[in-house]
């Protein structure tokens, strides 16, 4: 590929924010053809990175910092980005095509990418001032918290999502006491239903982890034994050294609120990235975005989405439609256990279940009115792979079929030799259209 050209032309485009979206999103935009002058101002003053494993093997300290590099730095010098890292963007002057520094530097721009990401919601209760409460979300916070990890021998997570579950899976594999404080009664209730909560429940209190539900925090005040003490509305209180929150996250929407974008719980975008301003794409986390196979809007904050969607916003930017239509997927690991999870479960009137719990390798299946709608999936990803396909070729699946562990639910696909090149674009399925785009068919 000829890069000679990549920075040379005189149109800038300004990449606001420093995550695995907003990486993707210039990758692709180079590749597809855009060949102006490119900068990625970030607010952290690091290289951009990947967030995932920081409640896992960074916390556990057995990556490093330049492992969790989502691409290395020859990478910017190769595709020709300018950085200006622990830089914040201020304000977006739509009107006059510039963005402000908080340094009070200006960057003109004729294309304007947001991938603003997303901040940890706070805990907000009478004692959880002054840095008392840790959260995950930079590798700053990590740091900060390892150097406290060393002295703690009681540790209270408020929270039942992802951050908490996979924390308490890598703290209580350390000696240190796990008390796992959940507001609700369900367990990532987006992803996964009763009977998986259950599992996953008991896996967690096998490995000695505390699991409390319906424990809505309502203070934290000074423990009798020097560290902080944890008060439930219902008067419990859960004595500790350290106390990490992970309720969940709030998208960074402000800037592109103030600069007048339409925002809905998210920047507001369409199937090619597009906010409402033509000038102007987003992707990741900060984004509310349509989905036409489940049919709804909805907003994520997943690997899967910044990646995928950051691929969408970069094509745009080059002039090429890359619609980003796909079942929204994720993943986690605990403990030795790895959960896969495809479709969105909302709804459901029957379960399905495959494969043998006991055994740590099953599948547990959704469906309304027969109607195939989401997929847990441990320690199987030959399942999780046929499943996300079917959810995204729209191919229909009976529960019976979903049930039969000796069904290869391969047999639904589509062979390639059967794919019919002739098809209308419209009527090619999402996957396909991706698939045709980027040359891999």
């Amino acid at each position: 590929m000829d890069t000679s050209s990549w920075g040379t032309r005189t149109e800038r485009l300004v990449v606001v924010g420093g995550g695995q979206a907003a990486v993707q999103l210039i990758e692709v935009a180079r590749h597809k053809g855009f060949e102006g002058r490119i900068t990625l101002v970030s607010e952290e003053p690091l290289l951009p990175y990947q967030r995932p494993p920081l409640s896992k093997q960074y916390l556990m300290g057995t990556c490093g910092p330049d492992w969790l590099l989502y691409r290395p730095e020859r990478f910017y010098e190769r595709y020709a980005v300018d950085l200006r890292l622990g830089r914040r963007v201020v304000a977006i002057d739509r009107r006059a095509g510039r963005v402000t520094l908080a340094d009070g530097g200006l960057l003109g721009y004729e294309k304007l990418a947001l991938a603003t990401g997303a901040r940890s919601r706070r805990l907000a209760v009478p004692g959880s001032e002054g840095g008392r409460v840790w959260h995950i979300r930079t590798r700053a916070d990590v740091d900060g918290l390892r150097s406290q990890l060393r002295s703690a021998r009681k540790v209270v997570i408020i929270g039942g999502g992802f951050i908490g579950l996979e924390t308490a899976a890598v703290l209580s594999q350390t000696g240190v006491e796990i008390t796992l404080l959940v507001a609700g009664s369900q367990l990532i209730p987006r992803v996964v239903g009763a009977d998986m909560m259950e599992f996953l429940m008991d896996q967690h209190r096998q490995h000695g982890v505390r699991i409390e539900l319906h424990a809505v925090v309502t203070a934290l005040e000074q423990g009798r034994e020097g560290g902080f003490a944890v008060c439930l509305g219902d008067g419990r209180r859960f004595e500790a050294d350290l106390v990490l929150a992970g309720i969940g996250a709030l998208p960074n929407v402000e800037l592109a609120q103030e600069a007048g974008l339409d925002c809905d719980d998210g920047i507001v975008v369409d199937e090619l990235a597009r906010t409402s301003d033509p000038a102007i794409v987003a992707a990741g986390d900060c984004t509310n975005h349509p989905n036409g196979l489940i049919r709804r809007r909805l907003r994520l904050e997943t690997v899967h989405n910044a990646v995928e969607q950051g691929r969408t916003a970069g094509a745009t930017i080059a002039g090429i439609e890359l619609p980003y239509v796909q079942t929204p997927w994720v993943w986690s690991d605990q403990y030795q256990l790895r959960l896969q999870s495809v479709g969105i479960a909302d709804g459901y009137d029957q379960t399905v279940w495959r494969g043998d719990a006991g055994a740590g390798r099953f599948s547990l299946f959704y469906f309304r009115a027969g109607e195939l709608l989401a997929v847990n999936c441990i320690n199987q990803p030959l399942v999780f792979g046929a499943v996300r396909r079917l959810l995204n070729e729209r191919i229909a699946l009976a529960p019976a079929e979903a049930a039969d562990a000796g069904f290869d639910l391969s047999r639904r696909l589509p062979s390639k030799a059967r794919l019919d090149f002739d098809v209308p674009w419209p009527a090619r399925s999402a996957r396909r259209q991706a698939a045709i785009a980027w040359g891999f068919e």
